[in-house]
């Protein structure tokens, strides 16, 4: 009697622990589970330019905003940063791309950053073509292509400029994704979106890296060079706003070179 009844405790026992353990997809497809809206959202208010979450530290330049990116195969990334200061105004003037170098320095340890890789560098300009909304031109957007790195290695690297004194970046460093195979992939992935520039960004951000994830997936929507700021009104005005001006809205298209007015363009 007592080895059957032991015998149901382990095997409730194992179905408990079971249900506990997240689904792998080795064993594959699994049921999905939809967690339920929170209702209480927290403070969904785009925050102000004066807040010192988005003032800059940055002097000079000096590379800040940096991000790694996956490329095309686990032995390559992209390595991007921004130097100098955006511009809002009626008048703006567009930073030449070429002030600055786009220089990633890489290797296996901190104080061995025995690789060089060089890249490209633009300007994204929002430029309105009527009275009332103010020009936007961004600091200069560096992306740097590192390739022939190997799978699930930990890499050093740092950033910038190093022909101009304090236009290099600490040293930082990330993974590579493993090699591409059936059972070979990111453990844990973070999908994430429509982040914005609110109160809640932050706690969103810090609740996804509490997680540790292998990978990140941003799909979009951090901030705006257009209907932010540019026409003086925030999260709660900006639907009326985009109401009233959407016959008279400029589109936006990205160009490799300098557009017209009243276009959003890239310029190399």
């Amino acid at each position: 009697m007592w080895w059957g009844s032991l015998r149901l405790l382990l095997l409730l026992a194992a179905a408990v622990a079971a249900a506990a353990e997240p689904a792998s997809t080795l064993n594959g497809p699994s049921r999905p589970v939809t967690v339920a809206l929170r209702k209480d959202r927290g403070h969904a208010v785009d925050l102000p330019d004066t807040d010192p979450r988005v003032q800059r530290r940055a002097t000079g330049w000096a590379p800040e905003q940096i991000t790694v990116a996956l490329s095309a195969a686990p032995t390559s990334a992209w390595v991007s940063w921004i130097t100098g200061e955006f511009q809002m105004g009626g008048t703006v003037k567009p930073l030449n791309p070429g002030t600055v170098a786009s220089v990633v320095r890489y290797g296996l340890a901190a104080d061995s950053l025995v690789h060089e890789a060089t890249g490209d560098a633009l300007v994204y300009s929002q430029l309105y073509p009527f009275e009332g909304l103010q020009n936007y031109t961004s600091g200069i957007i560096h992306h740097v292509r590192l390739q022939g790195l190997e799978p699930a290695t930990k890499y050093y690297y740092q950033c910038g400029d190093p022909g101009i004194p304090g236009a290099m970046s600490a040293v930082h460093a990330f993974r590579t994704m493993p090699a591409v195979g059936p059972r070979s992939y990111p453990g844990r992935i973070a999908v994430v979106g429509d982040l914005g520039l609110t109160y809640n960004t932050t706690s969103t951000v810090d609740h996804m890296v509490s997680n540790r994830p292998d990978l990140v997936l941003l799909v979009g929507d951090v901030c705006y060079a257009n209907m932010y700021l540019t026409n003086g009104t925030g999260a709660a005005e900006r639907t009326a706003t985009r109401a009233r001006s959407a016959s008279r809205r400029p589109s936006t298209r990205r160009t490799s070179r300098a557009g017209t007015t009243g276009e959003g363009t890239w310029r190399r």
